[in-house]
This record gives structure tokens, C-alpha cells and sequence, in this order.
């Protein structure tokens, strides 16, 4: 009896073991070791890129418990990140985020699957083409008052907040252009404390990442977890009231819309909040870096810049400013942005996806949750997709203006507010560079490096239509204009 119980056990075994799936015979893609890799860099996106230049487009590194697959063409991201977009989609799970700073509510970190994509679909309605083309006023109108702002300052990086504050809380709380507004400086507030403690323990957060039995550790031991769950908590708080406060304002407002949405009362009321805030920080920041970006390039590439300015004046002249109507008369404005955002992307190798599946590509083995980085800064210096690709050169997009950029993200990833975020760079570089000529003064050791620009408007002409246009920009009513893009969605 003992003998067939132990055959029956074993018998039972092989069975198990027969239906298991077979472990992958093939390798991991190549890549260094602890012993053989080069020590890494400042800039990490330059380490992967001499990665995959020693190892490949695909390399696999092993670190701790983790598995990390680098992408380092736009090719394998396509592939993977794109075609394979089903099981591509997902993010790494992150200790520090999902436990304390977020605790899972920020969409851009969640797991693909059904409220990430319920999350998806509530931004697509605020930010499709369609609806992004309503907000273009809003937009005129902030870039107007930059320009006129312009006259009397060089801190470009505090106009550009501005700008960007002021479409962002117009749009998602109804609230005025004042970023002296109460609720605007609570989640200005919020943003700089999570600012502060992501640079205080991101080290350790990359610690606990490749570690998590780390986080078994008393909180005496990383009180930075405790303080990112008290920020989450604060922050939570916050969102909750300022959504509450725009559905009893007086205007439209993408909180009031969502709200109205059948499908968001399949989503708790706090977690809208949270989400839409999210959205609200991203749109500001993320803008208002490439614009930084933008001031810093023409400084050093003057030619360029006279090549754009050459093309401003023969388009649009002295008599007007440029406008969204003259976007596809202005080709090399359109190349300039697409190459900024190529030579100098302000997520150089961008946020990870990780794969819900085993795959195989390229004859190699791709585990299941596996994080996959496509290295968007080396992709963009891959010199068998671009001829020189340190030299900032629009020209190369005069060529072939549709290509991909890398820089908004791939695939089901890619960033939800690219349209909102394109119409920006246009209005707001084309009209910088038909107003202003950029140039750097020479710096005194006690100055910081944005003090050192200078903007000079081009001529008494320009000057005069700025303060017209300026005028003209003050007498328009931002809550006149919400209602009108209510009106256009109820209509359809």
C-alpha cells in the first residue's frame, strides 16, 4: 500500500512537471557583468548607449533580483514596445512608488491592465487631437502675454512656469492665469517637497528597487519611506480638495468633465482627483524643460536661428505674430522643434516598461517581468539612423518630417498630452524667435546660467505689435473661452 502511494506521488509529480512550460533554452541577450561592465557614467542613457554599441541593439543586464533589458535602437523598440504592445505595456512594480509615494495612483506607473486603461481612455477624451485643437486659444492667449513679458525681463525660466501654470490650472480647474492663486501654490507646494525627497533618496530607491527584502528594515533605518507616505497622504488631500473645489466653480473644466463621465463613477472620486492632478504637475514641468531646452540650443547655434528667423519673416513679416494657422507654412519651425526634441529629450532613457510574458526576439530570451528600457537618448544618436547625430541639425527632419520621436514615448506609453504639448512648442518657439534675437552675456562666477541670457526684441515693429497683440490678449475672457469648448463637446 506504502509502495503504491509513493508511485501514485510520483507518478503525480512527473505529471506536474510535464505540464510545466519549458524554461527558455535560449540566451539572455548580451551584456555586461558586474565584473566586466564599465563603471557607469553621470549620465546613464551615455552608459547604455556604449552598451549596446559593445554588445548589441539588445542587451540584458542582472542586478540584484532584477532583470534589465536595454533597447538601443528605434528599430528593437518598435518591435517590441509597439507590435508587441500587449505584453510591452506594463511598468516595473517600484517599492518606494507603489507602497509610499503613490501608492499606486499615479496612471503613468500603473500596471497595464483594466484601471490603467480606464485611466487612458478618461485622458483621451481631454487630450485628442480634436480637443487638444479647442485649447489653442488658451494657449495664443498665454504665449501673447509671455512675449509682452519678454520686454521687461530675461528670467525666462519663471515666464515659462508661468505659461505653462497658467494654461495647465485654467484647463484642468477652471481656475485664472494667477499663479498666486491659492490652490495653485498648495500643488506648487506639493510638487517641490516630492521633488526634494525623490533627489534625497533616489539612490536608495534604486537600492530597494534591486533589493526589496530591503524594505523589511525598520523605518528608523530609511526614514525616507515614512516621509513619502506622509507626502502621499498630504498630496492626496490636496487633489481631493482642488477637484472639489473646481466642480463648484463657474466654468468648464476637465474636472467637471470627467466627472460627468458614465465611466469615471467605475473609478473612486479620489482616485479621479489624484489622476487628474497628476496630469496637471506633468503638464507644466514637462513643457516648460523643452522650452528651457529650446533658449539654452539657439544660444549656441546661431545659424541655425537665423535660418528660422529668415523663414519667420519671409511667412509672416513685421506686422503680425505668428500663429497656429501658419504651422504648416512654416516647415523649418516644425524641424527645429522635432530636432530639439531628438538632440536633448528631457527623459533621456525615458520611463521602463516591463513585459507580462516570456518572449524570444532576436533568437534571444525575454523573461517575464523582466524591465525593459528603450534608451531614448541612444536611440536618437544612433548613427545608422542619423548622419552626425550630436549636431544639432533640423535640417535632417526637413528631410523626413514624420519621423518617429523618440521623445514622447512608445507605443500604448506614449505620452497622452503629445498634442497639447506640440501645439505649446510651436506658438511658443515661433513667436520667441520672430520676436527676440537670444544671446549670452558673459557670466560673473556669482551668477547662475540662466541669468546670463539676454532677450532683445528685434525692432521697434516687433515691439509694437507685441504691446497690440498684448492689449488685444487682455481683453479676452478665459472663462468665456472654457465655456465655448463645453459647448463644442456637447454639440460633439
Amino acid at each position: 500500500m506504502q509502495c503504491m502511494s509513493s508511485f501514485s506521488l510520483i507518478t503525480i509529480s512527473l505529471i506536474w512537471w510535464a505540464l510545466l512550460p519549458p524554461p527558455s533554452r535560449l540566451p539572455l541577450p548580451p551584456g555586461p557583468t558586474l565584473l566586466s561592465a564599465s563603471w557607469p557614467e553621470n549620465d546613464i542613457a551615455k552608459t547604455f548607449h556604449s552598451w549596446c554599441k559593445a554588445y548589441g541593439p539588445v542587451v540584458s543586464v542582472k542586478i540584484g533580483t532584477r532583470t534589465i533589458i536595454i533597447l538601443g535602437t528605434r528599430q528593437a523598440a518598435h518591435d517590441l514596445l509597439e507590435r508587441r504592445g500587449n505584453i510591452y505595456s506594463s511598468r516595473p512594480s517600484s517599492i518606494f512608488m507603489d507602497r509610499y509615494l503613490n501608492k499606486g495612483l499615479n496612471p503613468a506607473f500603473m500596471p497595464y491592465g483594466s484601471t490603467w486603461r480606464l485611466h487612458r481612455r478618461l485622458y483621451s477624451t481631454l487630450l485628442n487631437v480634436r480637443e487638444s485643437y479647442a485649447y489653442r486659444r488658451l494657449q495664443d492667449i498665454g504665449s501673447t502675454e509671455l512675449l509682452h513679458e519678454l520686454l521687461s525681463t530675461n528670467d525666462f525660466p519663471q515666464l515659462f512656469y508661468r505659461y505653462t501654470s497658467s494654461v495647465m490650472l485654467k484647463l484642468v480647474y477652471g481656475k485664472g492665469g494667477n499663479i498666486d492663486d491659492a490652490d495653485h501654490h498648495r500643488l506648487q507646494q506639493i510638487n517641490d517637497m516630492a521633488t526634494f525627497i525623490l533627489q534625497k533618496a533616489s539612490f536608495r530607491t534604486i537600492v530597494l528597487y534591486l533589493f526589496p527584502l530591503l524594505d523589511k528594515l525598520p523605518m528608523v533605518f530609511m526614514k525616507w519611506r515614512q516621509q513619502a507616505e506622509q507626502l502621499h497622504d498630504l498630496t492626496r488631500q490636496v487633489y481631493v480638495e482642488c477637484g472639489n473645489a473646481a466642480l463648484q466653480g463657474d466654468c468648464w473644466n476637465w474636472i467637471r468633465e470627467i466627472h460627468d463621465r458614465p465611466e469615471s463613477k467605475d473609478l473612486p472620486w479620489e482616485d479621479v482627483c489624484y489622476s487628474l492632478g497628476e496630469l496637471y504637475v506633468a503638464g507644466i514641468y514637462t513643457t516648460k524643460m523643452v522650452l528651457e531646452t529650446f533658449v539654452t540650443t539657439c544660444t549656441d547655434h546661431a545659424d541655425v536661428v537665423r535660418k528660422a528667423q529668415d523663414e519667420l519673416d519671409s511667412v509672416i513679416g513685421t506686422e503680425r505674430l505668428p500663429a497656429f494657422d501658419d504651422m504648416d507654412r512654416l516647415p523649418y519651425i516644425s524641424a527645429f522643434i522635432s530636432e530639439l526634441v531628438r538632440w536633448r529629450p528631457i527623459s533621456p532613457i525615458g520611463v521602463p516598461h516591463a513585459v507580462i510574458q516570456d518572449d524570444e526576439y532576436m533568437g534571444f530570451h525575454i523573461p517575464r517581468d523582466a524591465t525593459v528600457i528603450a534608451n531614448q537618448w541612444g536611440i536618437n544618436m544612433d548613427e545608422a539612423v542619423f548622419d552626425s547625430p550630436e549636431i544639432f541639425n533640423p535640417e535632417r527632419y526637413l528631410e523626413n518630417p514624420e519621423r518617429h520621436l523618440s521623445g514622447f514615448g512608445f507605443g500604448r506609453r506614449a505620452c497622452p498630452g503629445y498634442h497639447l504639448a506640440k501645439a505649446s512648442f510651436f506658438i511658443v518657439i515661433s513667436r520667441i524667435l520672430w520676436a527676440y534675437n537670444i544671446d549670452r552675456k558673459t557670466q560673473a562666477a556669482s551668477e547662475p546660467a540662466a541669468s546670463t541670457i539676454m532677450f532683445t526684441v528685434r525692432s521697434p515693429q516687433h515691439q509694437e505689435v507685441i504691446k497690440r497683440e498684448q492689449e488685444r490678449t487682455r481683453r479676452q475672457d478665459a472663462r468665456q473661452i472654457l465655456e465655448e469648448v463645453r459647448l463644442q463637446n456637447v454639440k460633439n
